[in-house]
């Protein structure tokens, strides 16, 4: 998915919901929520050490678990959002599906 125009493409942790890759349309510091476009939950992820791995040199595809993208997800809960560099992004996005 390409990256339209003042939406950079991030990874971001949410207390709760775990860690998501997607386009970053808005955000909300005051109540902690952050709404993305084109998202992966990275449920399980292999070659990265932190969120700040995945975003700066991605994930290893394989043993990871990067579920099915979806339009868009809001996130309630989030403790940090990381943009990601051209490397990470493709990583997340070019991993295969995990099903369990």
């Amino acid at each position: 998915m390409s990256n339209p125009k003042d939406q950079p493409y991030v990874i971001v942790r949410d207390h709760m919901a775990g860690v998501h890759g997607g386009f970053l349309v808005e955000c909300d510091k005051a109540t902690k929520t952050a709404t993305l476009r084109g998202a992966h939950k990275i449920w399980y992820w292999q070659g990265a050490a932190s969120c700040h791995g995945i975003a700066m040199r991605g994930l290893s595809h394989k043993g990871s678990k990067v579920c099915p993208t979806v339009a868009q997800v809001m996130l309630m809960d989030v403790v940090e959002i990381i943009n990601a560099s051209q490397e990470g992004q493709a990583s997340v996005t070019e991993a295969p599906e995990w099903r369990p």
